[in-house]
């Protein structure tokens, strides 16, 4: 069962942000819908070699609907059952409220390692992204940092309690907007759902809170209802 000082501190941290939303920051509301998916590209030649695919499409009510979509695929060469290293590619298209819509091509390169400790598993990963944007001329570099816990919260594992953070920090400034620095923090906490306990298929519906600095135009945070379909190998 989840911990009760686990679920004290997730409403500590979404309280912490709305505080600093209410204070510092514009507010937006939407939904984020994700699929994600990873598997053996030849188990029959080699196990170690991966496939990874996950796709989104979010929607924001300042933009009166569509915000963005993202089509990000790539391959991975697992070293154990932990630990594997991936690189890809990332097409994403945003729709601003206020301007043209535009492109943007990613080359990422990934860690990802997860473990389980008792009942719980912990996750890390760790990504970096060279980004290039058709409003300018810059590369843009970024990095991100991903820490994950899932719970069961059921006797037969078909329902989880899953909390994650993600921290994403400039590496460089771009004539495109891109400032050095930390960029965004996404906090989410809500529950992931099976059919079966031995599926390879979840859901993962909850609440996603998007705060993002946006330099000398004020703070933005998002209110999200986020929800994902994982596919496990």
């Amino acid at each position: 069962m989840v911990r009760w000082n686990v679920i004290f501190w997730v409403f500590a941290l979404l309280l912490s942000c709305q505080i600093t939303a209410k204070a510092q920051s514009v507010n937006d509301s939407g939904l984020w819908a994700g699929g994600f998916g990873r598997g053996d590209i030849a188990p029959d030649v080699n196990d170690r070699l991966k496939w990874w695919f996950d796709g989104h499409a979010r929607f924001f009510d300042d933009t009166d609907g569509f915000g963005q979509s993202i089509v990000r695929p790539g391959i991975g060469y697992a070293f154990d059952e932990r630990f594997t290293l991936w690189a890809g590619y990332g097409w994403i298209r945003t729709s601003p409220a206020t301007a043209p819509d535009f492109d943007e091509h990613r080359i990422w390169q990934q860690v990802t390692w997860s473990q389980p400790i008792g009942c719980h598993t912990i996750g890390f990963r760790s990504r970096l992204e060279q980004r290039f944007v058709e409003t300018g001329e810059d590369a843009g570099s970024r990095f991100r940092q991903l820490f994950s816990w899932r719970e069961p919260i059921s006797c037969d594992e078909k329902y989880t309690f899953v909390l994650w953070d993600e921290i994403f920090v400039h590496l460089n400034d771009t004539d495109w907007g891109a400032n050095a620095g930390f960029d965004q923090n996404r906090l989410f906490v809500g529950c992931g759902l099976k059919r079966r306990s031995d599926s390879r298929w979840r859901t993962e519906i909850g609440y996603l809170n998007q705060h993002i600095d946006r330099g000398g135009r004020g703070n933005l945070t998002n209110h999200l209802l986020s929800v994902n379909i994982y596919r496990s190998p």
